[in-house]
């Protein structure tokens, strides 16, 4: 029975490492693709979820990267958690982690730059 512990953790850790092999393109165009889905399903995104609230959001949001800024989308629009997003885009936690920490950081420093104006 150890043996077959020690192989089934090797084998979750090769898993992880390989979800975080797939390129950023692949996993950005997975979450494109679900968006348009739900986008297409509930007709039109909201004013809100779209972020016309404010120029200085919209901005920094622009300046993204195609998975950052998807999964910023998925976590604060959709409302869903980091281990959703990792589970259903074959991503690590870490990996959605570092992209959602970036995309809030990209946000505060484009509203910080705003409100100096």
């Amino acid at each position: 029975m150890a043996h077959h512990h020690d192989v089934s953790s090797c084998l979750a850790r090769f898993v992880a490492r390989m979800r975080d092999r797939v390129s950023d393109d692949i996993c950005a165009a997975r979450i494109e693709r679900y968006l348009a889905k739900g986008a297409l399903e509930d007709g039109q995104l909201s004013r809100e979820a779209a972020g016309d609230a404010d120029p200085d959001i919209n901005e920094a949001v622009a300046r993204m990267d195609a998975l950052t800024r998807g999964i910023l989308i998925l976590v604060v629009s959709q409302k869903m958690s980091v281990s959703e997003v990792a589970r259903r885009f074959r991503m690590s936690e870490e990996r959605v982690c570092r992209h959602f920490r970036r995309a809030v950081e990209m946000v505060a420093m484009g509203r910080e730059d705003g409100s100096c104006n």
